[in-house]
């Protein structure tokens, strides 16, 4: 499945979030995925997500702070830096709740405008991945949807 890769975000990034993603989505089993999906397709993103975010944001901003006050930097300084770095930050679903992705699974801070740009393809790509590992699952016992894993290979 490929991605676009917007010529002005950085390509490490980019390239550092679709693998985290790859390795988010190859993480569930099947039947993990229907489930999540379902739910998904039912009441959009899970208010849990949320507070994981928020939970995840908050822990990062704390760490950055201790990270630059190693640094040699002041309170105040650390403080000041940590707080410009988070605001082009966001937490990251591994894989996004749209693609089957556990609404309480941060897998840490990267890039927002890349993390909306991946976010955004998925809308367009999820459709067919969902109907083929779907039509697969329906050939399979419950037992081999709940112990096997999804293979999906993501580039750019």
């Amino acid at each position: 499945m490929e991605f676009k890769r917007n010529p002005k975000h950085d390509k490490a990034e980019f390239e550092r979030q679709l693998k985290a993603q790859e390795e988010g989505i190859n993480s569930l089993t099947v039947e993990e995925f229907i489930q999540n999906r379902d739910r998904y397709l039912k009441e959009g993103r899970a208010l849990e997500g949320n507070a994981a975010q928020k939970l995840a944001r908050q822990e990062a901003l704390k760490e950055k702070v201790a990270e630059l006050r190693k640094q040699g930097l002041s309170r105040e300084e650390a403080t000041k830096k940590a707080e410009e770095w988070i605001k082009e930050q966001a937490a990251l679903h591994n894989p996004d709740q749209i693609a089957g992705g556990k609404p309480d699974n941060i897998g840490g801070m990267g890039d927002k405008r890349i993390n909306s740009s991946i976010g955004s393809q998925w809308k367009s790509k999820i459709g067919k991945l969902d109907k083929q590992i779907r039509e697969i699952a329906s050939t399979m016992t419950k037992e081999e949807r709940e112990s096997t894993f999804l293979n999906i290979k993501l580039k750019f």
